[in-house]
């Protein structure tokens, strides 16, 4: 499941930028907000050796307020 996804974003990628088109994720504002925190959250969580409860804290909190987001427009 993750090759497929790590090959076809790329691909999809390239094409739209061969063709001269946009290409659009599809991502609220909101949406966009949530992914730059969720990789920088990752980045820095998961370039360590060791995790600790507070930084498996963080990534629950911010999976909470992913939650609410989505039910709570």
């Amino acid at each position: 499941m993750l090759a497929t996804l790590v090959m076809t974003i790329p691909a999809v990628i390239i094409i739209a930028m061969a063709g001269h088109t946009t290409l659009e994720l599809g991502l609220t504002p909101d949406g966009q907000v949530m992914l730059a925190l969720t990789l920088i959250i990752s980045m820095l969580t998961f370039g360590n050796r060791r995790t600790n409860v507070l930084q498996g804290t963080v990534h629950l909190g911010l999976f909470l307020a992913y939650l609410l987001l989505i039910f709570i427009p």
